[in-house]
């Protein structure tokens, strides 16, 4: 279990643009050094995704900067690190800004429908619409 202090505020400004996205960072200071199976010790990260209704909507935890990927998948990536709503320069719909919050390149199409609760069909379409504006990029990742 770990421990992740979040301000009120900051959730609350993250649901505004469709859902409230956090990486924290982390490692154990006290690991038990004399177990050889505690890697507590090393660094992890912990991705955590709010939605509107404030619950947990998906939580990934993994050692270093980035999850174990299983097989070829194909990950979206925003290419904008903030988009201002109040703007809408695209033109985006609540659904397009929701998709394009958790495209953080940790994330396969299938794990966004899941995290989002926007029926996969309808996530591959916005993946497009916002690949055709410029948006985000697709990539295949691979375990390596």
């Amino acid at each position: 279990m770990v421990a992740v202090n979040i301000d009120k505020t900051e959730i609350r400004e993250g649901i505004k643009e469709g859902i409230y996205t956090k990486m924290h960072k982390h490692s154990n200071p006290f690991p038990d050094i004399e177990d050889p199976d505690d890697y507590s010790g090393q660094d992890h990260s912990v991705l955590l995704y709010i939605n509107q209704s404030y619950n947990v909507a998906g939580v990934k935890s993994f050692f270093g900067d980035t999850p174990p990927l299983e097989g070829n998948i194909r990950v979206p990536i925003y290419l904008y690190e903030k988009i201002d709503m109040k703007y809408n320069l695209y033109m985006l719909t609540q659904n397009d800004f929701t998709v394009l919050k958790v495209c953080d390149g940790f994330n396969s199409i299938e794990e966004i429908a899941g995290i989002t609760q926007i029926p996969l069909e309808k996530v591959e379409e916005i993946i497009e619409a916002l690949r055709k504006k410029r948006l985000v990029q697709v990539i295949k990742r691979s375990e390596v």
